[in-house]
């Protein structure tokens, strides 16, 4: 666990400019853990994520979470809920970073499991997915412990350039959870 209390509170407008901040050290960091990237997504403006926020949801199940360590977002998680009627039972998973500093402190498992509570509130809510690059072996063994099996492989799913003819593939695990 951490070395001073760490306060789990859903995302509020007013805490999109930290979010993003922490989201876009995320990108930079972990550019094979998030289909984002880095030089797409930094011009994009804080406010530009205030829809994940589901202010405007009626059943519930989509929102973010982020972990606080005193007046430090140290971590952040969120989940979407499907639009689409027939998928409206799902949700995905998305956005999960703990900031490097934090790690190992127990501080991802909180915020999972957090978000697996906030999402069996939802209405009519039935399922989590979301996908992981198979090479996060950590992140995997985490999701797995709060529940979620893995049931299928996308092969070079996420491809990254890193300069002239310099591709790297990452296969992506989808994972899902049953409420």
């Amino acid at each position: 666990m951490t070395d001073s209390p760490v306060r789990l509170a859903r995302i509020a407008p007013a805490d999109l400019s930290p979010y993003k901040s922490l989201r876009d050290e995320g990108l930079r960091l972990y550019p094979d853990a998030f289909d984002a990237d880095i030089e797409s997504e930094q011009a994009r403006p804080p406010e530009s994520f205030l829809g994940k926020l589901g202010l405007t949801e009626p059943l519930g199940g989509t929102f973010l979470l982020a972990a606080w360590e005193q007046r430090t977002m140290v971590g952040v998680i969120g989940l979407e809920r499907q639009s689409m009627h027939k998928l409206r039972h799902s949700a995905e998973l998305n956005s999960m970073m703990v900031h490097p500093s934090h790690t190992g402190k127990g501080i991802g498992i909180m915020l999972v499991e957090a978000l697996v509570a906030e999402a069996r509130k939802a209405i009519g809510l039935e399922q989590i997915t979301l996908r992981v690059s198979t090479s996060s072996e950590s992140a995997i063994r985490l999701y797995e412990r709060a529940g979620f099996r893995g049931c299928g492989v996308v092969p070079h799913a996420l491809r990254l350039v890193d300069g002239p003819g310099q591709v790297r593939y990452f296969d992506k695990l989808t994972m899902v959870l049953i409420l």
